[in-house]
Formats: C-alpha cells, sequence, structure tokens
C-alpha cells in the first residue's frame, strides 16, 4: 500500500485551523468531520487521534484504518469536487469493525454532497 501523497494530506496546523474554522461539521459514533470545499479538485485528508483512544499502537492502528477508508471510498459520488477534510477520531473507532467505519464514512462523504448541492444556485434561475 502506498501512502498518500504528501499534497493530499493536511500537515500543518495552518491547514487544520482552516478547516475547522470555515468548514461544516458532521458527526457520527465514530468521529467528528470537518469538511471544507475547495476551489481546486484536490481532495486532502487529515486526522487527530488523542489519547483516550488508547495506546500509540491502538492510536496508530486506527489511524491506519481510516486513511486506507478514506484512499479506498466511492470516488464517484465526490468526483470534481475539491475538499479539505479532518477527522478528530472519537474512542468507539478502537472496538468497531472496519465495515461499520466504512459504513459511518460513506455515510458522512453523501451527507457532505447533499450539503455542497443544497449550496449550489440553481441553473434555471438565471
Amino acid at each position: 500500500m502506498k501512502p498518500p501523497k504528501r499534497d493530499h494530506r493536511l500537515l500543518s496546523n495552518r491547514q487544520f485551523r482552516a478547516v475547522y474554522d470555515r468548514g461544516q461539521k458532521f458527526s457520527t459514533p465514530f468521529f467528528s468531520a470537518f469538511f471544507l470545499a475547495t476551489d481546486n479538485e484536490l481532495q486532502r485528508f487529515g486526522l487527530t487521534t488523542t489519547r483516550k483512544i488508547g495506546n500509540a499502537v491502538l492510536r496508530n492502528r486506527c489511524r491506519r484504518r481510516l486513511r486506507e477508508i478514506f484512499r479506498l471510498r466511492d470516488h464517484s459520488s465526490l468526483d470534481g469536487i475539491g475538499f479539505d477534510v479532518v477527522l478528530n477520531v472519537r474512542p468507539t473507532v478502537a472496538t468497531a469493525g472496519y465495515r461499520e467505519i466504512e459504513a459511518a464514512f460513506s455515510q458522512m462523504l453523501l451527507r457532505f454532497r447533499r450539503s455542497i448541492d443544497k449550496a449550489k444556485p440553481s441553473e434555471g434561475a438565471k
């Protein structure tokens, strides 16, 4: 498995702060997600995990799972849409199954897509 390219990850505090300050928040039982739509088609990903989740081994396993879910997600629903997303992982993710987390992530992407569609002005109202 290849790690995400450096330009597909959020790395600096400034990048995370921009998403927190201007983005939309979506919650699931496993994580809180902050989305910020961007002008380019680049889709970037950032993660935060706290010590509440468990020891370093467990935190890293949670990160690996979420990065893999992001990498393997269905691209068709958000094709051509640029966004930054930050996931704040909750302790429940440590005991959840991969499929449960994947389903929650897919549902969250759908909610984000619907919010983008609502925000777009209708084409017929010119």
